[in-house]
C-alpha cells in the first residue's frame, strides 16, 4: 500500500516571562487567542501574544494508520 499523508498546523509559543516553549494546535492559538499557565513559572499569557511560529507538519501515515515519520512542510 501507497505511503499516506496527514498535515498538523502548529503553533510555536513562548512564556514571556521564563521564556520556556510551548507547541499547540494554531486553532487554539490562533482562533482562540487563549490565555495559558506555563508549567514552569505559573505566569499566565496570552498564546497568540506570545506566538513565535507557525509551522504545518506533514506527518507520513503507514498502510495501519500509524505514524512512521514526521516533517516540516511549511512556515505559515
Amino acid at each position: 500500500m501507497s505511503e499516506r499523508k496527514a498535515w498538523l498546523d502548529i503553533s510555536v509559543i513562548q512564556c514571556p516571562n521564563c521564556e520556556r516553549y510551548y507547541a499547540d494546535s494554531s486553532w487554539y492559538v490562533v482562533e482562540m487567542s487563549a490565555d495559558i499557565e506555563c508549567g514552569t513559572c505559573h505566569a499566565t499569557f496570552n498564546t497568540k501574544k506570545n506566538m513565535t511560529d507557525r509551522i504545518m507538519l506533514g506527518l507520513k501515515i503507514d498502510g495501519k494508520g500509524r505514524v512512521q515519520g514526521v516533517e516540516v512542510t511549511g512556515h505559515v
